[in-house]
C-alpha cells in the first residue's frame, strides 16, 4: 500500500491507558494536555500499538514503530480491507502525519479509495458523491467499522474508507412504485427512470417480490463485489 498522508493535527488523541480524545472535543483535550507529559516517540508507538491491537483485526507478526510524525506498519493479512483499516486507525491519531503500510496481503481484492471529512459532511454525502446512491452510506459506515461506532461519529480531517461496491438489490414491497424505491435510494423520486432503464422494465408493471438492481452513478470506486 505505500505511504499515505495525514493531517497531523486532526484525529483522535494518542491515549495513554485512558479512552482516546477527539481532538475537536476542546473540553477533554484541555484536561488531558493539563494532566499528560509530552510523549516520547516510543510511548506515542506503544500507544498506537495499543490502538490497533484492541480492535481486534486479524493481522499476524504486527509490528509498529513511529518516527517525527510517520509511523511504519508491518505484519500479514489476507484481506486487503483489514490492512486499509489498520492504517486508518493508525493514521486517524493527532500527530500521526503519515504511514508507511507495509503490510503483506495474500489474498488482495480491489482496493479502496480515501476519503478526508470536511465540514458538513455526513455519511449519506459522502456515499451520494463516491457511488450516486445516498442510501449506500451502510455501505461507507460498514468499511470504517472498528474504526467509527456509530454513522454520526465522523469528524473534519478525519480519513475514511470508500470501497469498491457492487449495484445494490431491491425486493419490491406491496405498495411500492419505482418513484417511492428511487427516493429511498437515491433521495430523488426522479430517477425512476434510470432504474427502470437499468432492469428492462416499463415502470408502471412492478410485481410484489421482483427484485431490482440499483444502478450507481457515476462511481469513482473501482472495481466490484462488496468489501467489508
Amino acid at each position: 500500500m505505500g505511504l499515505m498522508s495525514f493531517i497531523k493535527s486532526a484525529g483522535r488523541k494518542v491515549g495513554f491507558g485512558k479512552e482516546e480524545v477527539r481532538k475537536e472535543d476542546k473540553l477533554k483535550a484541555a484536561a488531558e494536555k493539563a494532566t499528560n507529559t509530552k510523549a516520547t516517540e516510543a510511548q506515542v508507538a506503544e500507544a498506537l500499538r495499543a490502538a490497533v491491537t484492541s480492535r481486534g483485526l486479524p493481522i499476524t507478526n504486527f509490528a509498529l514503530s513511529y518516527a517525527a510524525g510517520t509511523a511504519t506498519i508491518s505484519g500479514e493479512s489476507t484481506s486487503t480491507s483489514d490492512s486499509e483499516k489498520c492504517c486508518l486507525i493508525v493514521g486517524n491519531h493527532d500527530g500521526v502525519e503519515a504511514v508507511d503500510n507495509q503490510i503483506q496481503v495474500n489474498n488482495p481484492t480491489p482496493p479502496a479509495v480515501y476519503h478526508t471529512v470536511a465540514k458538513g459532511d455526513t455519511l449519506s454525502k459522502i456515499a451520494k458523491e463516491y457511488y450516486g446512491i445516498m442510501r449506500l452510506y451502510e455501505t461507507v459506515f460498514g468499511a470504517n467499522v472498528p474504526m467509527i461506532k456509530d454513522p454520526d461519529e465522523i469528524y473534519p480531517g478525519q480519513v475514511l474508507r470508500i470501497p469498491p461496491t457492487a449495484a445494490p438489490k431491491h425486493i419490491v414491497a406491496k405498495g411500492e412504485n419505482l418513484g417511492k424505491i428511487a427516493k429511498h435510494w437515491y433521495g430523488d423520486s426522479g430517477e425512476y427512470t434510470r432504474i427502470a432503464t437499468a432492469n428492462g422494465i416499463d415502470p408502471n408493471k412492478l410485481e410484489l417480490g421482483q427484485e431490482l438492481s440499483i444502478p450507481l452513478i457515476n462511481p469513482k470506486v473501482g472495481g466490484s463485489g462488496l468489501i467489508a
